[in-house]
């Protein structure tokens, strides 16, 4: 549903418009999927296949120009959102302890009809990349030490409804990614845990409008008592 402010509330508040559509519409979807499902000893698999179709969805756009950032919420006609995923999750892998879970999907995800900005037709959706996956390995070596290690991909992504920001990596871009996150967590006693990680640890350069964080550390001291 629109909200009140994107009925009937713009504003300017320094070098940024907002403009207000009181003709706005609420999203309809049809939504479905086919999900199969088998489960094995010490884990289980899925695949799913899904299908959308969005009746005015409703999009801020947003605009950097000159004269300042102008946000405009419009509601697109249709979308069409075709795609798969495969999941798996398995536990004691070769070793007592080992653990691995990850998932693949894939999206075809385009604007179909689009009458108040025809350039926008048969472009992807904003933000819905044609690939994205992940996986994470987790290993309890002891009742005290546990690890882990994750990665997330994500392939080309588009900001604007008509796919006219090519550079993803930049202010305002929303970019593809590949990241890789580790977590070590160590018992010291039944009440105090002490935990090391690293977020991005490859130190991707990546994007959704803003820059994201690159490497980060982190240390915690959890006690329960």
């Amino acid at each position: 549903m629109p909200t009140v402010s994107e009925l009937f509330q713009g504003s300017i508040s320094a070098n940024e418009i907002v403009n207000n559509d009181p003709n706005l519409k609420p999203e309809k979807s049809w939504t479905s999927e086919l999900t199969a499902e088998r489960a094995f000893v010490g884990g289980s698999a899925r695949a799913t296949l899904f299908f959308e179709e969005t009746k005015d969805a409703l999009y801020s756009q947003v605009n950097v120009a000159a004269a300042g950032t102008v946000a405009t919420i419009q509601n697109v006609d249709r979308i069409r959102t075709l795609g798969v995923e495969a999941a798996a999750t398995a536990n004691d892998v070769l070793v007592k302890g080992f653990s691995v879970n990850g998932s693949i999907t894939y999206a075809d995800s385009k604007i179909t009809q689009n009458d108040k900005f025809p350039a926008s037709v048969d472009k992807r959706q904003p933000r819905v990349p044609v690939w994205r996956a992940h996986a994470l390995a987790s290993y309890t070596l002891s009742s005290a030490w546990s690890g882990s290690l994750g990665v997330r991909y994500s392939s080309r992504q588009y900001g604007q409804l008509d796919n006219s920001d090519p550079n993803g990596t930049a202010y305002t871009g929303v970019s593809n990614f590949f990241t890789v996150d580790a977590r070590v967590r160590y018992l010291l006693t039944e009440q105090v845990t002490i935990s090391l990680s690293a977020d991005n640890l490859n130190g991707d350069n990546y994007w959704n409008f803003h820059h994201y964080p690159q490497r980060t550390y982190a240390a915690e001291i959890e006690m329960n008592f």
